[in-house]
């Protein structure tokens, strides 16, 4: 009975010790993988930070490349719009400088890279400041920046791979712990301690899955991060196309903003003729500065996306039709996008992809190459439909001739200029002989063909700087800048001469006996105000008509009557 007692006791102390063994070995594993996690944790928070550190160096260092790009564009266009750009560029570089100096305050390495990129800043505000910075000095100060951003970023890249490297191995010994403490508990007490071996393995299980939650968060915050990229490349080139006064701005500024959405790409933006019989090519991009592999001009047939009408992929596993507007040897991988607007095919924008990679990365940019499509489709409408408008608003539909309206503004602008120059202009005011009797003669279809002939005459023969305009009817006025009253009056007969040799045929009829009569009124002598030159030129018009028609009459005061062009020139003088 003592002896059953004693076994007893010591069985009971036994398990009594063990159980104290199991909880003090439970409590000291379960302390040592709190310090683990807790270490685990703190790594992946440095991790974090060197991560967070080299995306700001790489912002820092894409606005140096902007600085540069802008820069550029200003010595190319000499706009003010460039250069301004490239000041609050630069002063966005400073900023991002002390946002640098917040996140590397742990690195005392970094402090004197920073040191030398704040000054680098400061230097390139100050030099960007001046109304014509100079070139070699802000590229100096450019080349200084991506040095040292380059010296930090190797930096970071090392500590980026220490850190990860330590979390790793962390990582190990934390498994390798875990997997010891389940097999030593399950050795000592399995059915005791079942329930805390099923624990471990539903740890291991979670924090299997927290891994996978990372990697997937850590795709979904890159997929975010590209999709603020393609935002603010698409407002930027929603900016510049909104700037673009012609269709040449919009072809390069779309081009560029291709090229920066779609790294490693090469492409062409083509538009199709007036008349859509061809394609030509207007603006290129090249990843490896490659020579364009798009035909200068094609017809729309060689291509598919034209003749589809929609987007098209050529790739090795897609369609087996190539296009024919290549130059050389066909790509492998490319993409054909037709160019629409208010719903008429304007042009087609070509992407190649040198390699797969490149192929899947424009495929994952699809809703931005769509939206910055439709962006450059819409501003190459709006200017065609603003130049239209502008060209209907100040042509003569039937001559091609500027109209009453733009002669009124024209010759505001022109008497302004000439007072400034203190030049002589004349006015010539014309009108078809016997225009009224012809059409009633032979009809309104053979007087439109008269007026669209003398009015080719006029474009013929005036200078360039002259302005041709229908001021109404038969009537034309043609403004003649920095002339002299003798060259006036010579202009004014090569004109009426001209006008007197044409052999216009109209439904089969030949009418050779047009001829006009011409008032010329001079600047300043007959008057410094538009509609006192107007009116001299149109009094002298009336005196060629009353004279006899198909002649030159300069409006003459009374003093003046008998006087020559050269006399005229003389009393201007």
């Amino acid at each position: 009975m003592a002896t059953t007692s004693s076994t007893s006791g010591t069985s009971i102390r036994l398990i009594l010790l063990a159980a104290v063994g199991c909880i003090l070995f439970t409590a000291g594993g379960c302390f040592f993988l709190f310090r683990n996690t807790q270490s685990l944790a703190s790594a992946g928070k440095w991790v974090q930070h060197t991560q967070e550190v080299q995306l700001a160096l790489q912002s820092s260092s894409s606005l140096v490349q902007r600085i540069e790009l802008e820069g550029r564009l200003y010595r190319l266009s000499q706009d003010e719009d460039q250069l301004e750009t490239s000041r609050q560029l630069a002063v966005q570089l400073h900023t991002s400088v002390s946002h640098l100096k917040s996140l590397i305050a742990d690195n005392p390495h970094q402090a004197p890279n920073l040191e030398a990129l704040d000054i680098c800043s400061v230097t390139l505000i100050k030099a960007l400041a001046n109304p014509h910075p100079e070139a070699e000095s802000v590229n100096a100060q450019l080349l200084r920046c991506r040095h040292v951003l380059s010296l930090m970023s190797n930096e970071e890249r090392e500590i980026l791979l220490n850190r990860s490297e330590a979390t790793r191995q962390r990582s190990q010994i934390s498994v390798v712990t875990e997997i010891m403490i389940g097999l030593i508990c399950f050795l000592l007490l399995c059915t005791l301690f079942g329930i805390l071996l099923r624990d471990a393995i539903l740890r291991n299980r979670v924090a299997m899955a927290s891994e996978e939650t990372n990697r997937e968060l850590n795709q979904s915050l890159q997929t975010l991060q590209d999709y603020a990229r393609d935002s603010q490349i698409l407002a930027i080139a929603r900016d510049d196309l909104q700037l673009c006064t012609d269709e040449k701005q919009v072809h390069q500024s779309a081009a560029s903003r291709f090229s920066e959405l779609l790294p490693g790409s090469n492409g062409s933006i083509c538009m199709i003729n007036s008349s859509r019989n061809m394609v030509e090519a207007m603006a290129s991009w090249s990843a490896n500065q490659a020579p364009p592999l798009v035909a200068e001009i094609f017809p729309p047939d060689t291509c598919c996306g034209l003749r589809s009408g929609h987007l098209r992929w050529y790739s090795p596993s897609a369609s087996q039709i190539h296009c024919n507007h290549f130059i050389g040897e066909t790509p492998e991988r490319y993409l054909c996008l037709p160019l629409a607007a208010h719903g008429q095919t304007i042009g087609v924008i070509f992407i190649e992809s040198p390699d797969e990679a490149v192929q899947k990365m424009v495929e994952s940019r699809m809703a931005g190459v769509q939206q910055l499509l439709q962006l450059t489709a819409m501003a190459l409408a709006s200017l065609q439909m603003r130049q239209k408008l502008e060209h209907q608003s100040a042509r003569d539909g039937l001559t091609n001739l500027f109209n009453r309206h733009f002669l009124e503004i024209a010759l505001e602008r022109e008497l302004a200029r000439a007072v400034r120059r203190k030049s002589t202009l004349a006015v010539l005011m014309i009108d078809v002989d016997h225009f009224k009797r012809l059409n009633d003669q032979f009809g309104h279809a053979a007087g439109d063909a008269v007026l669209k002939e003398v009015a080719r005459v006029f474009l013929d023969k005036t200078r360039t700087e002259d302005l041709a305009c229908r001021y109404g009817g038969e009537e034309f006025t043609i403004i003649l800048p920095d002339i002299t009253p003798e060259n006036a009056w010579q202009r004014a007969e090569v004109i009426r001469q001209a006008v007197a040799d044409l052999r216009t045929h109209a439904d089969n009829i030949l009418y050779n006996s047009v001829t006009i009569s011409v008032g010329v009124a001079i600047f300043p002598h007959d008057g410094s105000s538009s509609e006192l030159l107007l009116r001299h030129a149109d009094a002298a018009l009336y005196r060629a008509k009353h004279e006899g028609r198909n002649r030159v009459v300069m409006n003459l005061n009374d003093s003046q009557a008998q006087a020559s062009p050269e006399d005229l020139s003389l009393s201007i003088g």
